[in-house]
């Protein structure tokens, strides 16, 4: 049995245990803040579920059904729940589809009339060209026209639609924003898909609600309604923690429902507890307690940890001062690990911050900037198509080779040469090979040496021209200007991944090196976004609107420095989503990661105003606010 279900109770526990023994079935909405043991609580809910109402659940050929947000958050509570097949676990797309599989008729009819839809608008821009719209404008609608109709007749001849990460309606295959668009739109209009749903799934979670789409918790919410007191829709979030703007944050009420909230913190010390309940104060003002404690003979004593703020000038010594304040920390705590990156984690606010402080600012610009979204996604792992040979291939092979591991370099080419791999070598011909190898080898080691001036498309060339790795052919066309566009295919995705491919081959070939450290998760760096959930003893959070390139998030609006917009205005006082609360989110994502001790880095060009602002908002002690000049 997992820790997570013997782990003791809190209140919500109990509380989120006398919901599901209700008749009729309730709903409920449960906030749990960061460190609360929010899966925690999801996970015991299952098990109570499992162990109370299993049996005729078995009978009837139920499931309590749990959507999280990603693979790895539905295997970790699949393994929890210790694979029972009474526990449906899966992302929101694996579920939506699962739901919506048997009916193909219906898939179709929605693909065809996304299609008609699409010629619809075409034709209505057509109508509305002016004698001052350009040729080449007419001639790629007239394309997309003729494209959309060739694309209705293949559908048409489509006899089952399948599933994929990309859309190919021409093939039968729907990508994760149609399941998304779909299923709830079927859901409104199809009340038996609703009847199906709650009778399969009389319990349905939503983990992470607070960054799911509102057309699909408000599906949910209709079949909640429509089957009321026969089925338990429940959602676990946190609104301070909605990170993505297609989220939909707080979750409003449905008829006789209730909510459990969860104010524990096990994570953070007290003084980051502190700094994360001010931060949430001007929020929701939920008050988190506890705060993380350790053993002492038995006894649970709190950890007091720390939490300190430098306000420091935007030049051109970030990454210099940056530095300086991990040798601060290491001085003032004793602790060298703070000036070693395997044991401190740095927070920015975008991918972008960390590319430039490792040295692929190129790179990231060029699967990132006006990318397909397949690009976008593996970019951030090492898993999109276009970077594949050069992470699986050419970096173990040249790291290898600079070493001078010989051996192991024979070993790789044994293993991915096609002169090696394809065909038995006789005794003639193999000195030759290995010869020609051996060149190639040392050209690349050559290419990656930095200061080399070789291009990302240099390497490939060498590669490709000696044989050294088969290379996705997909890769080949684009270096040989070979693209062909299938029957039925998106060419405006087409252009993305020509235009995106066409700067990686420019980019500098040494940028590898620090993407390398990068996903291989060897860099301290990692995204404010993107931490939710992670925990480390030391966190160093950078706020620096310079290098943040977008409005979403102002840390200089947040602390007063810089005036709101009249949009900013606007949104706060029709009380829409707001770059202040957004930026209050990040804040407290990225602060509440802490387990001991928190460093905040303030990057702005007015230093005086930037600590009068931040004294107002009392988040820190007043002691605990440094400048440069406590560096020096």
């Amino acid at each position: 049995m997992s820790k997570r279900i013997t782990a003791p109770d809190t209140q919500a526990d109990i509380d989120l245990r006398v919901c599901l023994d209700k008749v009729p079935r309730q709903s409920f909405v449960m906030i749990a803040g960061a460190g609360s043991g929010k899966t925690t609580s999801l996970v015991k809910a299952l098990h109570h579920i499992v162990e109370s109402k299993g049996v005729v659940m078995k009978r009837q050929g139920q499931q309590v059904a749990c959507i999280t947000y990603t693979e790895i958050a539905a295997l970790e509570i699949w393994n929890d729940v210790g694979n029972n097949p009474l526990v449906h676990v899966s992302t929101i797309h694996s579920f939506l589809w699962t739901v919506i599989r048997p009916f193909q008729a219906d898939i179709k009819k929605w693909v065809l009339k996304r299609i008609i839809k699409k010629l619809s608008d075409l034709r209505e821009a057509e109508s509305a060209f002016s004698s001052r719209v350009q040729q080449r404008t007419r001639e790629k609608n007239a394309r997309d026209q003729e494209r959309y109709e060739m694309l209705g007749t293949l559908v048409n001849e489509v006899n089952s639609f399948n599933y994929g990460t990309g859309s190919n309606y021409s093939k039968g295959i729907l990508g994760h924003n149609d399941i998304m668009d779909m299923v709830p739109e079927l859901i409104e209009s199809k009340p038996m898909l609703g009847v199906i749903i709650s009778q399969k799934f009389p319990y349905v979670f939503v983990d992470e609600s607070q960054d799911t789409f509102p057309n699909i918790v408000n599906a949910l919410k209709k079949i909640e309604q429509e089957h009321k007191g026969r089925f338990c829709l429940g959602f676990f979030g946190d609104p301070m923690q909605k990170i993505y703007t297609t989220g939909i944050g707080e979750i409003s009420l449905g008829d006789k429902w209730i909510t459990i909230k969860k104010p524990e913190n096990f994570r953070c010390s007290q003084e980051v507890l502190k700094v994360i309940n001010e931060i949430r104060n001007d929020g929701d003002g939920l008050k988190q307690t506890r705060g993380r404690t350790i053993k002492e003979n038995d006894i649970d004593v709190p950890v007091e940890g720390s939490a300190h703020i430098f306000i420091l000038p935007i030049d051109q010594q970030r990454i210099q001062n940056l530095r300086k304040v991990q040798e601060w920390s290491a001085t003032k705590f004793n602790d060298n690990n703070w000036v070693n990156d395997k044991e401190v984690k740095i927070f920015v606010i975008v991918h972008r911050m960390a590319a430039t402080r490792l040295g692929f600012p190129n790179l990231y610009s060029a699967l990132n900037d006006d990318s397909p979204t397949g690009f976008k996604e593996g970019l951030l792992d090492g898993t999109a198509w276009p970077l594949r040979p050069l992470i699986s291939f050419l970096l173990p092979l040249v790291s290898k080779g600079q070493n001078n591991k010989n051996f192991e370099v024979l070993q790789i080419l044994r293993e991915k040469c096609p002169l090696l791999v394809d065909k038995k070598v006789n005794s003639v011909e193999l000195p030759k090979i290995m010869a020609r190898l051996n060149v190639a080898v040392n050209e690349l080691i050559a290419c990656m040496k930095h200061g080399s001036g070789a291009t990302i498309l240099d390497a490939l060339k060498i590669i490709y021209t000696n044989e050294l790795y088969t290379l996705d052919k997909r890769l080949v066309d684009h270096m040989n200007n070979q693209i062909q566009i299938e029957e039925g295919e998106d060419t405006d995705n087409l252009n993305l991944e020509i235009e995106s491919i066409t700067r990686l081959f420019t980019c500098p070939v040494t940028e590898l090196w620090g993407y390398k450290t990068y996903i291989e998760d060897e860099s301290p760096f990692a995204t404010q976004q993107g931490v939710k959930g992670a925990e480390f003893e030391r966190v160093i959070t950078i706020l620096d609107d310079e290098e943040g390139t977008h409005n979403l998030f102002s840390y200089d609006k947040y602390f007063g420095l810089s005036p709101l917009s009249k949009t900013d205005l606007e949104n706060i006082e029709q009380g829409r989503d707001n770059v202040i609360d957004r930026t209050r989110r990040l804040f407290y994502v990225s602060c509440s990661r802490a387990q001991k001790d928190l460093i905040v880095v303030y990057y702005t060009a007015d230093i005086e105003a930037a600590i009068n602002n931040v004294r107002r908002k009392q988040i820190f002690e007043e002691t605990c606010i440094y400048t440069v000049n406590n560096l020096n």
